[in-house]
């Protein structure tokens, strides 16, 4: 099986790569697990052209071709990202928008989950990636909320980081 984290931090040493990182460590032995920093790819934002429609996926030719065939690969994708201006950071957000010709069922009962890391206010992160899971027929595991800003922050929010071995613990018993 399969478990991949998807990091929209543009920093791979942030407060949320960190929790990422936590969580597939922890996983290592039962899963084969991969980590995907957006930030190295090349992703286009979608085109809105509806090809998708037409041709059952995506025409855009960049990074995102291989990232799909992972996704559907995985049992468990957990995303990650810092909260930016009260939501999730551009780098994700390019990336659910090119995922909306998954949303017909093809990723249903895949299992997933999120780190959002945030200064105080998380805004909307939490519901923008809740509703994106939703539409994309993802079975849902509660995510984990941390509080950090600057870089290390989050090692001192001891309830994220009990957070995170349990988010390890549920799914290693699944």
């Amino acid at each position: 099986m399969k478990a991949i984290g998807i990091v929209g931090s543009p920093r791979k040493d942030g407060n949320s790569a960190f929790l990422m990182n936590n969580i597939l460590s922890g996983l290592e032995g039962k899963f084969e697990i991969e980590s995907i920093f957006l930030k190295d790819l090349d992703i286009k934002p979608c085109e809105a052209c509806h090809s998708c429609i037409i041709e059952g996926e995506c025409i855009i030719n960049d990074d995102m071709q291989e990232l799909f065939l992972k996704i559907k690969e995985a049992k468990f994708i957990i995303f990650s990202s810092p909260v930016h201006m009260g939501g999730i950071t551009s780098l994700l957000r390019k990336f659910m928008e090119r995922m909306w010709h998954l949303r017909k069922g093809q990723l249903k009962n895949k299992l997933g989950s999120y780190v959002i890391v945030g200064r105080r206010d998380i805004g909307v992160a939490v519901n923008e990636i809740e509703e994106f899971l939703t539409r994309l027929k993802i079975i849902k595991i509660p995510g984990i909320i941390g509080y950090g800003f600057n870089k290390g922050d989050i090692k001192k929010d001891e309830e994220a980081l009990k957070n995170a071995q349990r988010l390890t613990s549920q799914i290693l018993s699944l």
